[in-house]
């Protein structure tokens, strides 16, 4: 399926460009303290190569219809904001997992909540999925009250659902579902 921008008032969320590079870069490396906890790949061996390779991935999953990740941006300044987009798509079951995140200059103004809301609709509307999963480490309580913003609902505790850092984490699972 061909990919849509998805935008609001607020917020776009679009493809990542070679463009977006340094700008990615610059705010992984401001987001360390914050998203590098419950992100790996956010620390200061973070490159412009690594974000270009990263770049190509997204591209080639969003062809493929595997994956939807893509840049946030600020509608007014297109300023990069961090990225969010569905992915670990199961297209048999009709569901798929949102994932986000925002550069540390940028959070707690409503931005994830924003992203997920735009995800939400398109995962239900256009790739006609019947639910999606947002899966945090537990003690990822900003991820959580994002989450919670959003209308979805908590379903358990899953023992060594994510990998992060070299070791297996307890995750917190929240879903948003829709009528069929």
């Amino acid at each position: 399926m061909p990919f849509q921008r998805l935008a609001n008032a607020q917020l776009v969320i679009r493809p990542f460009e070679p463009a977006d590079a340094d700008e990615f870069v610059r705010a992984a490396h401001e987001s360390i303290e914050t998203v590098g906890t419950w992100m790996s790949w956010c620390s200061h061996s973070f490159t412009r190569d690594k974000a270009l390779g990263w770049f190509a991935t997204c591209d080639q999953d969003r062809a493929a219809g595997r994956a939807y990740d893509m840049g946030l941006f600020c509608a007014a300044t297109n300023q990069l904001l961090g990225g969010a987009g569905i992915n670990q798509l199961s297209p048999h079951h009709r569901y798929g997992n949102i994932g986000y995140w925002v550069r540390q200059s940028r959070q707690g103004c409503g931005i994830a909540r924003q992203a997920v809301a735009l995800l939400r609709d398109f995962g239900f509307q256009q790739l006609g999925l019947f639910r999606l999963e947002i899966v945090m480490g537990v003690g990822n309580t900003a991820s959580e009250a994002v989450a919670l913003a959003v209308g979805a609902t908590f379903e358990c505790l899953a023992r060594n659902r994510i990998f992060l850092y070299g070791r297996p984490m307890d995750a917190n699972v929240y879903a948003l579902i829709t009528a069929y």
